[in-house]
């Protein structure tokens, strides 16, 4: 026989398992009827809101003391939350499919003193201009700075954080087309720490690829680039224990690879 207080324990802990299925069911069905990269406040948490996606939807929180607002899509001091909003007709007994649980990111920054949101409207997202791990969003407060889960990108097209590999990333400055310059030779040993040589020449491969197009690494068998459309090269790596392959236009098995 199992003691009183045991069964006590285990009732609580089936009942904390419950709630947390069902909390992290409500964040797939709040994105079950939205477009990608679409943004929606979390039903249980009046600070915390979802990227909607393809997949498992990301997990954002606005700032300390800062809330989701549902009419204007982005955090702020005065918000209007989900919580207050017609309560959802859940379903728990709903099977929870591929894309439990919702994805986590870490903590939200804002940032006053940056002009990236200057002229945008409340909600608006702007991109980062030091990379691609991250991004905007314009509030009331000031631009706040979010970012992406680890091994995701931010798409610069789709607006949304997706697996680094399927990412578009345009952050850099473009110049106006210019005629295509000329390609330099491949770095030697001798110039292995000439990194700019090495990315002008990758952009000088990319010059009148469309975007997303991949290109092999012209030195380094475990590593690829995307073009932009814009003539600029983004360097990717490939997981341990694989290579770029050139047929399939994917990273493979190292045996499957002839570098």
């Amino acid at each position: 026989l199992v003691p009183s207080n045991s069964c006590a324990v285990m009732k609580l802990l089936l009942l904390v398992l419950a709630v947390g299925g069902v909390v992290q069911l409500q964040a797939l069905q709040v994105c079950e009827q939205q477009a990608p990269g679409t943004i929606v406040g979390s039903p249980t948490n009046c600070s915390e809101f979802y990227m909607c996606r393809s997949g498992r939807p990301v997990l954002f929180a606005c700032p300390y003391d800062m809330y989701f607002d549902v009419d204007t899509s982005a955090c702020g001091y005065e918000a209007f939350c989900a919580e207050n909003d017609v309560e959802p007709d859940w379903d728990p007994s709903r099977p929870l499919g591929p894309e439990y649980p919702p994805i986590l990111t870490g903590p939200s920054q804002l940032v006053p003193g940056s002009g990236v949101c200057r002229g945008a409207s409340i909600g608006s997202i702007r991109l980062d201009a030091t990379g691609c791990s991250a991004f905007y969003q314009c509030t009331k407060a000031g631009p706040l700075r979010l970012e992406c889960p680890i091994g995701t990108l931010f798409d610069s097209n789709r607006l949304l954080c997706e697996a680094a590999d399927l990412t578009s990333c345009a952050y850099v400055p473009v110049k106006p087309i210019a005629p295509a310059p000329s390609v330099p030779q491949l770095p030697g040993p001798s110039h292995s720490n000439n990194g700019d040589e090495l990315a002008h020449l990758l952009d000088v491969l990319c010059y009148g690829k469309k975007n997303g197009e991949k290109q092999a690494h012209p030195i380094k068998c475990d590593q690829y680039f995307l073009c932009n459309g814009r003539n600029k090269a983004q360097v990717l790596k490939c997981p341990q224990g694989t290579a770029y392959n050139k047929k399939r236009k994917v990273c493979d098995f190292t045996y499957n690879v002839s570098c």
